[in-house]
């Protein structure tokens, strides 16, 4: 993999599209000019028909023997227009009302029985045919709700005086209301859809014209004799797709800030746009335009002409609005198992982030799982792009890409450990939201990092052909990396002090949430027994988490040849894990080390040992009464980071990653 190449096919396809006038209409021109419209406009509208709606005569129709003492009270208290009615009621009333409404004559029926109650003369029962579809009847309805209220007050009233009761016995309970009238609830609801559709829209063209495009101009099949690999292409043009995908949510996003705080001072009803908001907006966005984009390249290089990556990508685009409409659903909502399901999750944590009622541990479970649908979309996008049926335009292209592919040696690569990583992770949350409630916390615990992570990865490994003694690094430290493990140890702790500090001070959103869980977590597993307080929280991550990402990931992401991008890497998907955005960046904190520690010691022990004793320590803390006060004090956390520091150097030059697998440029086609 050559990151120069594929850098700079980036380039030649970015500077193309940006060529395309159009498209930068699309991107920037049409947010500007809508949001603005869409408040205005629809505030406007729906004032005007609502006020239209109340200013109306009531058409109503009745159907019985209705006494006129009760139709005169209902006319003094509402603007009531009889439509028809009738002395009886007809043999099928309801299929009659359907049809009044139907033609718009009406907009509630009502029908009259008398029902004789003994020493009170007699009652009236009254049934109501209504249509909640129509607005004019729901509105109708409404205002008849009050009416009928009144004039059945006013007959229990009659029967109080003529009992020699007082008539205030008739209201044992008096309701006064007061009505908010949230009028932005339906922004949050419209907002999400728009957002995700104008996403869509930003990439859906610029997709086109680099795979599709280049295809109908033959400057694909030109830019394939060239010595670059499927994927150095795969990569620059999934670069510009998610640029235009990522730059038309920004755009959109700024342009709804601007018209929200311009027009209505940053408040409607229940939406409130911040600063904060919109951050927190963007970066739901972002994991979803990664994973938008990669399907729509994956899809878009199939077509073999402009016209038919239009006509292929439309059902993608039909997908994303219909998922978007959840955010429109009453009484739906963003649970932990909907956070999972990609472009639903994102509709509806962008309503709910809209009217300030998320928490940042279910923000997390939708950014990670999305991302790590991101990398799946990614993956499927490079295997399409391996696919010579499909960049040449062969008869059975789709075979060819969902066809087994037939692979001997070790194929162990960066794509199958970021393949693996969204697996497990996906797989990890299912089983937690699954047997959260089948099993005692330890169980779901247990199962987690045994069944999904360990088992998983040696099976992964034992697939890709690898040498697991290579991948896994089971191998004993040196002296040397020995002792700078054990210098390591008061370095986690210092670390994980000064983490604690940072946190303090500046807290960032969601502290208090994370703390509060952690310390829920930690009295929890002081209820257990020692030992299996000690195997489920420290040595089932020790071993499970690090043969995980300090062995499929940390391996897989070496044979990229630079030692940055395996520990950077293996510290970030770590960290993702954790799911909560406090804990994803102590979690790529500490992940940092371990990385570097095993890289450096060539050995998984390392990353087990440190991990193991920073968790059991956390146990251990949780069983005392009272903490100890050197936990609190800077002094002691920064000379425990002292050894650590030395650690470091002492690792530092100890082993090289292993070189990525030569890979032989693809043949130029002999001249003619």
């Amino acid at each position: 993999m050559r990151f120069a190449i594929a850098y700079a096919l980036f380039r030649k396809d970015l500077l193309e599209a940006l060529r395309d006038r159009r498209t930068l209409a699309l991107l920037v021109g049409v947010p500007m000019l809508l949001y603005p419209l869409i408040l205005v406009g629809s505030v406007l509208m729906s004032g005007m028909a609502n006020q239209r709606f109340q200013e109306q005569p009531l058409k109503l129709a009745i159907w019985g023997p209705a006494p006129a003492s009760v139709l005169e009270q209902m006319e003094k208290a509402e603007h009531v227009e009889w439509v028809e009615r009738r002395d009886a009621i007809p043999e099928a009333p309801a299929r009659e009302a359907q049809k009044l409404m139907e033609e718009r004559q009406v907009q509630v029926v009502l029908t009259v029985k008398t029902v004789p109650v003994e020493g009170a003369g007699e009652s009236l029962v009254l049934e109501l045919y209504f249509d909640t579809g129509r607005l004019g009847s729901a509105v109708a309805r409404k205002r008849l709700d009050k009416v009928l209220e009144g004039v059945r007050l006013h007959a229990v009233r009659g029967r109080f005086e003529q009992a020699g009761l007082s008539p205030e016995l008739a209201e044992p309970l008096q309701v006064k209301e007061t009505n908010f009238r949230s009028m932005g609830i339906w922004l949050a609801w419209v907002l999400p859809y728009l957002l995700l559709c104008a996403l869509v829209m930003s990439g859906f063209y610029p997709a086109i014209d680099v795979t599709a495009g280049e295809k109908e101009r033959g400057t694909l099949q030109t830019l394939l004799c060239a010595p670059v690999r499927p994927l150095e292409v795969v990569l620059g043009k999934y670069g510009v797709v998610s640029i235009f995908t990522l730059g038309g949510a920004l755009v959109n996003l700024g342009a709804m800030g601007l018209a929200i705080v311009g027009i209505a001072g940053g408040a409607m009803g229940r939406v409130h746009v911040s600063v904060g908001v919109l951050a927190a907006v963007f970066a739901a966005l972002v994991p979803l335009a990664l994973l938008v984009s990669a399907m729509l390249v994956a899809v878009g290089v199939m077509a073999r002409s402009f016209k038919e990556g239009q006509n292929y990508l439309t059902p993608l685009l039909l997908v994303v609005m219909a998922a978007a409409h959840a955010a429109m659903v009453p009484g739906l909502e963003l649970t932990p198992g909907l956070a999972m399901v990609p472009l639903v999750n994102v509709s509806l944590l962008l309503r709910e982030l809209l009217t300030a009622k998320v928490s940042a541990g279910i923000f997390g479970v939708v950014f990670t799982t999305t991302l790590a649908w991101a990398v799946a979309g990614l993956l499927f996008a490079a295997r399409v792009f391996e696919s010579e049926q499909v960049l040449l335009s062969g008869e059975k292209p789709w075979r060819d890409v969902f066809g087994r592919k037939v692979r001997r040696g070790d194929h162990f690569s960066p794509g199958s450990a970021l393949l693996y990583f969204a697996v497990v992770l996906v797989g990890s949350l299912f089983a937690g939201v699954l047997l959260w409630k089948r099993l005692p916390m330890w169980g779901v615990l247990a199962v987690s990092q045994v069944g999904i992570f360990l088992a998983v990865a040696v099976l992964w490994v034992k697939r890709s052909g690898a040498d697991m003694r290579e991948v896994f690094s089971l191998r004993l430290p040196t002296g040397r990396g020995a002792l700078a493990v054990l210098l390591l140890v008061p370095g986690v702790f210092g670390l994980q002090g000064v983490l604690s500090r940072v946190l303090e001070t500046v807290s960032p959103p969601g502290t208090e949430e994370f703390m509060r869980l952690l310390e829920l977590l930690m009295k929890e597993s002081a209820r257990w027994p020692l030992a299996l307080a000690l195997a489920v929280v420290a040595l089932a991550p020790a071993v499970c988490e690090e043969a995980a990402f300090r062995g499929v990931m940390l391996s897989g992401l070496s044979r990229t040849g630079s030692r940055t991008v395996a520990v950077v890497g293996s510290a970030l998907t770590f960290g993702l894990l954790h799911i909560h955005p406090v804990h994803v960046l102590i979690a790529a904190v500490v992940g940092l080390v371990l990385g570097y520690a095993t890289l450096g010691t060539r050995s998984l022990l390392a990353g087990v040992v440190l991990h193991f004793v920073n968790n059991a320590s956390s146990v251990l803390l949780a069983r005392m009464e009272t903490q100890p006060a050197w936990t609190q004090s800077w002094q002691v956390t920064l000379v425990l980071c002292v050894p650590g520091v030395v650690a470091l150097w002492l690792l530092r030059g100890e082993a090289a990653v292993p070189a990525p697998e030569q890979i032989s440029p693809v043949p130029r086609p002999n001249a003619a």
